[in-house]
């Protein structure tokens, strides 16, 4: 063997050791990066900034284009923006990547709905249902065949959404709405009380509750409800649909 070969090999070796670390070095920074820019976007989004939370989630992207939680959080600033078709785009883009994710599966749902696209809304939230029967899934797929006038179907999706846990007021309230309008108004009067219980100056609930009382005739309790309500009541709004309906119950008094 000639001399000098060994020498040159050796030198070729640590020159390729010296490629890999920095190679490696880059990548871990890189990744760094890519949470920094992350961290930055949840931290905009906590506070309401969602142009801000945009922009470090397209740095992060840029990063690494295959990051689902970037996705996902990107479909929720969008969301938040009323960027319906954008947040949609980023939602389906975090699926690809996660197909079994519950809350996105509900979110791109949501945002469908957002686009008048009701169908392909329902079948978001079937999905979501058919992972784990969420019970958020269930409400709105409950709430989605009530805008469809599926009542029967709407009622069951409550039911099995209330078994599975779901004890919000909106739950309670949805029921009451969808059976006052299959006139079963002592049971609707039975939910929004159910509501009530759970946030007793719920402004809507009490209104829902009212208007299920002057269905089933029971108009001082109808009144009561409003009268009780009225002082609580922020949004102007709901101010003139109660002292409207309160205005229906004189008027409705007068006669009997």
């Amino acid at each position: 063997m000639k001399p000098g070969k060994f020498p040159l090999i050796l030198i070729l070796t640590v020159f390729l050791v010296s490629c890999a670390s920095s190679q490696a070095r880059i990548e871990k920074k890189r990744a760094k990066d890519l949470q920094d820019q992350y961290e930055l976007a949840l931290v905009a989004m906590k506070y309401s900034m969602p142009d801000e939370a945009i922009r470090y989630l397209n740095n992060a992207l840029s990063l690494n284009p295959n990051h689902q939680p970037s996705y996902f959080l990107l479909g929720l600033a969008h969301s938040q923006k009323k960027n319906y078709k954008e947040a949609a785009a980023a939602f389906e883009k975090s699926l690809e990547l996660k197909p079994d994710d519950v809350e996105a599966r509900i979110r791109l749902g949501d945002v469908y709905r957002q686009m008048g696209l009701s169908e392909r809304a329902g079948e978001e939230y079937k999905k979501a249902y058919a992972l784990d029967e969420s019970s958020v899934a269930g409400f709105n797929l409950a709430l989605l065949s009530y805008e469809q006038d599926k009542l029967d179907q709407a009622l069951e999706y409550v039911r099995k959404s209330i078994q599975k846990g779901n004890h919000s007021v909106d739950i309670y309230n949805l029921q009451g709405v969808i059976l006052n309008k299959l006139c079963r108004y002592p049971e609707a009067i039975e939910s929004f009380q159910s509501a009530l219980k759970i946030d007793p100056n719920h402004a809507v609930a009490s209104i829902n509750l009212a208007v299920a009382h002057i269905n089933n005739n029971e108009l001082n309790k109808a009144r009561e409800v409003l009268s009780r309500i009225l002082p609580f009541v922020q949004d102007q709004q709901l101010k003139d649909k109660i002292t409207e309906y309160l205005k229906k119950i004189k008027e409705l008094s007068r006669k009997d």
